[in-house]
């Protein structure tokens, strides 16, 4: 019975596990597309330009469609007072 025991040394078990221990605590040392650099900053701001010119020229599109809607609007109010007036004379 004693030959099938295995006593293991705990000396020997801390030591595997030391050997395998790593000294990054991050892992994303040498990691190129984390990187924080002078052109990803440049293509950000880039794009927060264009998009910033291409929502004026959304918000502009839409100022002029309200106006011809309000000038539309307003027409429409004046054949329907003439149509009131109309229609009070014939009574």
């Amino acid at each position: 019975m004693m030959s099938r025991n295995i006593i293991i040394p705990r000396r020997s078990i801390t030591f595997v596990s030391r050997r395998f221990y790593s000294d990054y605590t991050t892992g994303s040392a040498g990691a190129t597309a984390s990187a924080k650099g002078g052109f990803s900053d440049k293509e950000k701001a880039v794009e927060n330009q264009w998009a910033r010119s291409h929502d004026a020229e959304k918000i502009k599109a839409l100022h002029e469609a309200l106006d011809k809607q309000k000038e539309a609007t307003a027409n429409l109010e004046k054949d329907l007072e003439a149509l009131k007036k109309s229609a009070e004379k014939k009574q």
